[in-house]
């Protein structure tokens, strides 16, 4: 693993961010299918520094219904989390809603719409973050990568304490 140092709200990832969804902007350009690689490009940075990787629309074994955007996988090819995007039209809560009824994976999800990100984290949402605020975008970012899922965290455990 590499660095699991937290983002700052001036992270130059997060800059870079903000410059693109800016340039979008500039040129009238609103839809999911375009502002929707700003934010892919900023987790697979922020993968990345970490040694993980974002792969976009990666299906679960035997599960071609829930196609997330992007999927974090670490070295091992473990999934670490999830992200998906949603039209600014669109009513995010009731997108996530419709998700979840189809068996959309929430261990730790990332579901945003270029306005609003909400985290959900062992099928708990946290707070919707507003994505406007170089701070609380930090913020979620920093708890989906800081997320371990149980089973993750006492592998993890137990790798240290074998090298011990």
């Amino acid at each position: 693993m590499k660095s699991e140092r937290p983002l700052k709200p001036t992270d130059s990832a997060i800059r870079a961010y903000y410059s693109e969804l800016e340039a979008y902007d500039r040129q009238g350009v609103l839809h999911e299918g375009a502002v929707s690689s700003a934010f892919e490009k900023l987790l697979a940075d922020c993968a990345h520094r970490r040694g993980w990787t974002l792969i976009p629309q990666l299906a679960a074994p035997g599960d071609r219904r829930n196609v997330p955007d992007g999927t974090v996988r670490d070295e091992n090819t473990i999934p670490r989390g999830y992200w998906e995007a949603k039209d600014s039209d669109d009513d995010l809560k009731a997108e996530i809603d419709k998700k979840i009824a189809r068996g959309y994976p929430v261990a730790n999800t990332i579901f945003e719409d270029t306005r609003y990100a909400i985290l959900y984290q062992n099928k708990q949402p946290a707070p919707a973050v507003d994505l406007h605020k170089p701070a609380e975008l930090a913020f979620l970012l920093n708890q989906f990568f800081a997320y371990r899922a149980p089973n993750i965290a006492e592998f993890e455990q137990a790798v240290e304490e074998f090298k011990q």
